[in-house]
């Protein structure tokens, strides 16, 4: 049995928690990938998952849709809501994104019962915790840019922008975890629900880009080859942080371990990192045998 629930659980707290605190604030206002928040128990709750509402994940092969948020303060209790519930369909192929790499051992122990097979992707998480001060109150979700010329050296002008639908091909192919038709039709969804950041050059195209996904993660980060090591990174990063902090929208961000030359100007920027901060769960339900 679970609990199906509307209200942000107020015991939350960094850095176990974003994934599902962003998602919330997200659902509060305007909620565009229409997701819904379970519990196991209301209101001493022990685990919370949030994921898409069920006629969203129609699809069964479709991960980036089919993707469930977790939160627990029980790690066996946890195990035991998952196993014992429907509140996750296994029989799709799913993501399970979460801050808390402890939940491995669980997932594996589920997966194994199920005939899943699992893969996981552990990279660093990036908060600033003083976004847990950012307003909560229930309203549509600010999304327009205005655009404004913000940078112009090395005979470059560039625009501050948003994306729209037209840039989304160009978006999945730079974006290692997408790079197939699903991830852009998902890329498509954000740009067109969710606040996004780009420069634009002279001709309008953009050359630097980051788009916010459903739990207010700030993801598919990007900076043409051509454009690298003239600054144009930085100040795209300056400009969408001050947009966000603007209109009060959460936000946070990974950066896989290989990409560690990005860490300094994080941490130099205000950011806390932390190593295995950020899951992700891939669970692909294995082929039966003919025989």
């Amino acid at each position: 049995m679970f609990c199906i629930v509307v209200v942000l659980p107020a015991s939350f707290h960094f850095p176990s928690t974003p994934k599902v605190y962003g998602a919330i604030f997200h659902i509060i206002h305007g909620n565009p990938f229409n997701l819904e928040v379970l519990v196991d128990s209301w209101p001493d709750y022990q685990t919370v998952v949030t994921r898409p509402k069920k006629q969203e994940m129609v699809d069964k092969l479709d991960r980036y849709t089919n993707t469930y948020y977790i939160f627990t303060k029980d790690l066996q209790k946890c195990q035991q809501f998952l196993e014992s519930t429907e509140v996750i369909d296994w029989k799709q192929v799913i993501q399970i994104q979460g801050c808390q790499e402890s939940l491995d051992k669980r997932l594996r122990k589920i997966a194994a019962s199920k005939f899943l097979q699992v893969e996981h992707l552990s990279n660093v998480l990036f908060v600033k915790e003083e976004i847990l001060q950012l307003g909560t109150t229930e309203g549509k979700l600010v999304t327009t840019v205005p655009d404004t010329k913000v940078f112009e050296s090395r005979n470059l002008e560039l625009t501050f922008a948003r994306l729209n639908a037209s840039h989304a091909k160009l978006v999945n192919d730079h974006w290692e975890l997408g790079l197939n038709e699903k991830s852009l039709n998902y890329v498509i969804r954000c740009i067109q629900n969710l606040p996004t950041f780009c420069l634009l050059d002279s001709e309008g195209n953009p050359i630097s880009w980051v788009v916010m996904d459903q739990t207010g993660e700030l993801r598919m980060a990007c900076t043409l080859p051509q454009y690298r090591a003239k600054g144009i990174g930085h100040y795209l990063k300056v400009n969408t942080l001050q947009y966000l902090f603007k209109e009060n929208i959460p936000f946070f961000l990974h950066i896989a371990e290989k990409k560690k030359y990005l860490f300094r100007g994080l941490i130099q920027s205000g950011f806390h990192s932390y190593p295995h901060g950020w899951n992700q769960w891939t669970l692909t339900p294995k082929m039966k045998s003919q025989y």
